[in-house]
């Protein structure tokens, strides 16, 4: 058991994360249950071990983080008085009569997670290693709610009109369906015959710049461009309006059009312009250029993917990423950053880089199908 992940087990207990967060880790068997998790130091003169996590609240599966690593120092036959655990709004200290007075509680919740044997895919899949064997095994059992837009109500409204969609699609009469319903049975027209379907044939610009924007709560630290096959970092980690100023020039002083995957990357600069005067003069002259290709995607393509994440379609296009990050680990890394680690903002450019260079590489394999 992944204390790491433990939300994401509990719900299937098959999850495994793809992505590593920094710290020093250990495995611990207890009750016939190996149990991995990690901390970040051990403070030999107080005694005290330490680790930090990025909610704001306490959460039981810290409780059970705290208790795996004081049994894990004491097998070592190390002395341990507490453990401190900060979290984004305060750090909280458990003396070791509190966290013995809690291990029932947590030999009681193993006693559950041995009975979890169920797959269940969900929005977590996302994050997991074994997501693209999991749901071609699941879709193979004739599960369909891998199947990006096919979901319980979907199926039922389908059922409702006397349309089965799996003799829909095999029978290619996706079209004598109406409109509405038309976009996920070619999803899962796509997935079984494991091959792209344009179902409507779109613009792809000729010449573009890919643009891709890395937050910290409400700091765009990294807007990253892709500008002639050469990326471009602008950094922004001491918040100043210069630097932002820098990158609107950059933007507006190009004519290509601005593509990017999913809104969220033109929101954030509506957002951090809109009470700057001084800024916001730069934004029409974006805005007017913005190309949404997750948009375009999903209203035109179908393609053999369980998510239309920008790592799921450029991965089946043949796009190799350099890191194991995704939107969570960028918060963990940064905040590894600012702490000292110049390495973790090394990685979220390189990221960020791929960020770019994948949706390029989609919009070329896209425009070879046209």
């Amino acid at each position: 058991m992944d204390l790491l992940n433990y939300q994401n087990i509990k719900k299937c207990p098959y999850f495994v994360s793809s992505y590593k967060r920094p710290g020093k880790y250990f495995d611990i068997e207890l009750n016939g249950v190996k149990i991995t998790a990690n901390y970040d130091d051990y403070d030999k003169r107080r005694k005290v071990i330490r680790i930090s996590r990025e909610s704001r609240k306490l959460k039981l599966s810290h409780i059970f983080h705290i208790i795996s690593v004081y049994l894990y120092f004491k097998k070592k036959g190390k002395e341990v008085r507490g453990v401190e655990i900060t979290l984004e709004s305060k750090m909280h200290y458990f003396s070791e009569r509190w966290i013995i007075k809690k291990l029932p509680t947590f030999e009681k919740e193993i006693e559950t997670f041995k009975r979890l044997n169920e797959k269940n895919p969900g929005n977590y899949c996302k994050f997991c290693k074994l997501k693209s064997r999991c749901h071609k095994e699941l879709l193979e059992k004739g599960n369909l709610n891998i199947v990006p837009g096919i979901s319980k109500s979907y199926l039922n409204l389908l059922k409702d009109l006397g349309i089965n969609p799996l003799k829909t699609v095999e029978k290619n009469r996706i079209e004598q369906v109406p409109p509405q319903f038309r976009k996920p049975l070619y999803n899962l027209k796509s997935l079984m015959e494991n091959k792209p379907i344009i179902i409507n044939k779109f613009d792809i610009p000729e010449k573009y710049i890919v643009y891709d924007v890395e937050t910290y709560k409400e700091l765009d630290f990294l807007h990253g461009i892709l500008y002639q096959g050469k990326y471009k970092p602008f950094l922004n980690v001491q918040n100043t309006d210069d630097n932002l100023e820098k990158f609107l020039k950059f933007l507006k002083g190009t004519k290509e059009i601005i593509v990017h995957y999913d809104v969220y990357d033109i929101k954030r600069l509506q957002l951090i312009t809109k009470n700057r005067s001084h800024l916001y003069k730069y934004l029409d002259k974006i805005e007017n250029r913005s190309y949404d290709l997750y948009e375009k995607i999903q209203k035109n393509v179908a393609l053999p993917v369980t998510s239309y994440s920008l790592k799921d379609i450029s991965r089946f296009f043949g796009f190799k990423w350099r890191t194991d990050l995704n939107g969570y680990a960028i918060f963990i890394e940064y905040k590894n950053f600012l702490r000292g680690n110049k390495e973790s903002l090394d990685k979220i450019i390189t990221y960020n880089e791929d960020d770019c260079r994948a949706t390029e590489k989609i919009m070329k394999s896209l425009k070879e199908l046209m």
